[in-house]
């Protein structure tokens, strides 16, 4: 298979076919106008209307046009497939070709890229996560259970002893996996090489202690050039783990980081959301996942089940499928369920979830409990405990209600 298929959801005041077509043609060998010799290239460089499904029709326009007002819109699901011998293994210039200039077409109303079906000789071109769940699950020695992570807060402010304090206590209390808060960068204040030592420190005094492994995400987001020399920084600490802001720091650069890493890489999905939200306009969270998977994301940020983040808990469970379907090859990513989770939201993660591969991450859900981190994150063993039916230690109900009582 030599194409690409990118699904759409347009909206058009013209024939949508004949939109169909004009997208197809402005993403390949052609523009607005007929151009001399096109022809010739169009059956090898050309890109392809395969289907075009009418959906229904409505009166007003979803996106701002130049389109005169007044006309009746026409909406559809459009796939075009793309020859990847047009742009190679270059993830920037297949979003370029697939997700590029058609969003400024004024004959599109709205155009979002729902879905992308890529061939297995493709995606075996990109890094790929090197360690994904399995990976990630003998580093911090968990199995037969979700991951339980940590996100240290207040998000930024910090001196890199306060961080380190936070992490050794998540971490005392069994934590697989603790992170920056994507908000943290290579602060003045908070640099990257003085966080990554003291929390690096700090994750070998856990060790020590309790024989229990956890992983410390720095966030490493910055210019590619500086990204690796971070990477490296955090390699020698001992931290264990990077995070890296994807939509900010670019697909490319995590592409590069991927090739690079020694150590596994979390994905937080940052500026996504302004191109995932809109039902009119950007690329699906799918897509989103698909194309951070294949570039080497071993953990990709879903959203939080029941939590504050807008989409619905459907929405977020299909991007977490979309992390561990069979896609080339390529490893399975660690779905993560984050934004407003905490102990009370776990029993209903896992049975929505319908499985244990997934890490349960909080932020105030650890380090907003009543008593400190370290309680936070054994309320998060407590929950595993009573969902399986043997509560242990604190009684999770008092607990609950003290951490309700709080919020």
């Amino acid at each position: 298979m030599t194409r690409i298929s990118a699904k759409y959801y347009i909206e058009t005041p013209d024939d949508a076919g004949k939109t169909a077509s004009l997208m197809a043609k402005m993403q390949s060998t052609g523009t607005w106008k007929d151009l001399k010799g096109e022809a010739a290239l169009e059956g090898r460089f050309g890109a392809r209307v395969e289907s075009v499904n009418v959906t229904g029709n409505n009166e007003t326009y979803s996106l701002p046009t130049r389109y005169p007002a007044g006309k009746k819109v026409t909406s559809a699901e459009v796939i075009i497939s793309y020859p990847w011998e047009n742009f190679g293994p270059k993830i920037s210039m297949l979003l370029t070709t697939v997700a590029g200039e058609i969003f400024d077409m004024y004959e599109l109303t709205a155009v979002k890229l729902m879905d992308i079906e890529m061939p297995d000789d493709f995606i075996k071109l990109f890094p790929g996560p090197r360690f994904g769940i399995d990976g990630t699950r003998k580093i911090s020695g968990a199995f037969k259970r979700p991951l339980f992570g940590a996100i240290t807060k207040p998000c930024v402010g910090l001196s890199p002893n306060q961080q380190a304090e936070l992490a050794y206590q998540a971490a005392s209390a069994g934590a697989d996996f603790i992170k920056d808060d994507e908000l943290l960068a290579d602060a003045p204040y908070n640099s990257v090489k003085d966080r990554a030592k003291a929390v690096g420190d700090a994750m070998k005094e856990s060790f020590k202690k309790t024989g229990k492994r956890t992983m410390y995400a720095v966030n490493i987001t910055d210019d590619p050039d500086r990204t690796l020399k971070l990477h490296d920084t955090v390699k020698k600490s001992g931290a264990g783990a990077l995070m890296f802001n994807s939509f900010t720091g670019g697909l490319n650069n995590l592409c590069v980081l991927a090739r690079h890493t020694k150590l596994p890489i979390h994905l937080h999905r940052d500026f996504a959301a302004a191109s995932l939200r809109s039902a009119y306009i950007g690329i699906s969270p799918v897509v989103y996942v698909k194309l951070a998977r294949m570039c080497g994301a071993d953990q990709i940020q879903c959203g939080g089940l029941g939590g504050y983040l807008y989409e619905s808990d459907d929405e977020m469970l299909q991007s977490m499928r979309a992390c561990t379907a069979p896609m080339g090859g390529l490893k399975p990513a660690l779905p993560v369920s984050s934004g407003g989770m905490w102990a009370g939201k776990l029993a209903d993660n896992i049975k929505k979830i319908g499985n244990n591969d997934f890490m349960f991450l909080c932020g105030g859900g650890v380090f907003g409990h009543p008593d400190g981190g370290y309680a936070g994150m054994r309320s998060l063993y407590e929950a595993w405990d009573e969902y399986n039916g043997k509560p242990e230690g604190n009684n999770l109900n008092a607990a609950r209600k003290a951490f309700e009582k709080k919020i």
